[in-house]
């Protein structure tokens, strides 16, 4: 995971425009009176940064742009460190904190480290060996503590990214989260043309229980309805969780006792039938919970891409409109929706 600062456009667009106008600056001085590489390699800094500041104006987030620039910007302080000695280890500091906003922490920590060995090593061309030594200690100190921060930032984010996309209660994919999987599974179907299927299901009778027993034991009965319904995707299909962000199928919790799956990459549409059948024969069995015996049939409407253009916003009207058919028949608790 990568650390981000809450910057706004136009902030970013400013930072981009000093250091490229200093580097360019700097660049063609070197080539035209000092360095020739170094200049070179600002100068090559320099487009990688107006390629993205162009990203940044589309309002695009590519980072590749961004992990060219701290690659060719590391191999110029480098350089810098062999020629000018402390004038290129003064801007090893700040190349290391960059480190941690343009790549994931465990691959941040070992590029720093490398950084910082490679830019002592050149400097010690001009630069005393007692002098290298006390520098090293000063970045030993300055990578420690970077980690360490960069180490609590990353565990904040993890919890609140946990908290934006999961449901609290069951574990699941919560309603937004459940919005961009879809979403991408529709993306995805249309690339591959394949189908892809939305189950919307909610419990019977549920209000019922919370009336009669309290929400503790509703409670109760939808993390058990939910450990229901990961239990009846196939073994080789994988339930959405934060670990995992490619899984074939996904559960989600939309709120009260509403549930949703998706299940994508089908070639046919028969074979929706048989994962059915499993939920309604898990999900209509009795909930056994503090010696009660409790009753909550499933209702499950389903509906798919049958047009390519299909957005997240139709389909979940298609099948929540199928499930309110589906309570009309109780017989076999699931309808398909069709025009």
């Amino acid at each position: 995971m990568l650390l981000t600062f809450d910057l706004s456009t136009r902030s970013r667009v400013i930072l981009h425009c000093i250091a490229l106008f200093t580097m360019l600056a700097y660049g063609l001085h070197h080539v035209i009176n000092e360095i020739a590489l170094l200049g070179y390699l600002l100068l090559a800094s320099t487009c990688l940064l107006s390629v993205s500041l162009f990203y940044i104006y589309k309002n695009n987030h590519s980072l590749l742009p961004l992990k060219l620039f701290s690659v060719t910007i590391t191999i110029a302080i480098i350089v810098t460190c062999y020629y000018l000695g402390m004038r290129g280890i003064i801007f090893v500091f700040p190349l290391i904190t960059s480190y941690f906003y343009s790549f994931p922490l465990k691959l941040a920590v070992p590029i720093a480290i490398v950084a910082s060995v490679l830019s002592l090593l050149a400097s010690l061309h001009i630069v005393d060996s007692v002098t290298v030594l006390r520098l090293a200690v000063a970045l030993t100190f300055n990578v420690f503590f970077i980690t360490s921060i960069a180490h609590l930032v990353y565990v904040q984010q993890k919890v609140l990214l946990k908290e934006a996309r999961e449901d609290h209660l069951t574990g699941i994919a919560n309603r937004r989260c459940f919005h961009e999987l879809l979403t991408q599974a529709l993306i995805e179907g249309k690339k591959l043309n394949t189908i892809v299927a939305l189950l919307y299901m909610d419990l019977d009778n549920f209000k019922a229980v919370n009336d009669n027993h309290g929400h503790n034991i509703g409670d109760l009965v939808l993390q058990e309805a939910s450990l229901r319904l990961q239990s009846c995707i196939r073994d080789d299909d994988a339930v959405y969780q934060l670990e995992d962000i490619n899984p074939k199928e996904h559960v989600a919790r939309l709120g009260g006792d509403e549930f949703a799956i998706i299940i994508k990459n089908l070639n046919s549409i028969n074979g929706i039938n048989e994962v059915i059948g499993r939920i309604l024969h898990k999900m209509n069995a009795p909930y056994i919970i503090d010696g009660l015996d409790l009753h909550c049939h499933a209702s499950i409407g389903m509906a798919w891409n049958k047009d390519k253009d299909s957005t997240p916003e139709i389909l979940m009207h298609q099948a929540d409109t199928a499930m309110y058919k589906a309570k009309q028949n109780r017989k076999t608790g699931y309808h398909t929706f069709s025009i």
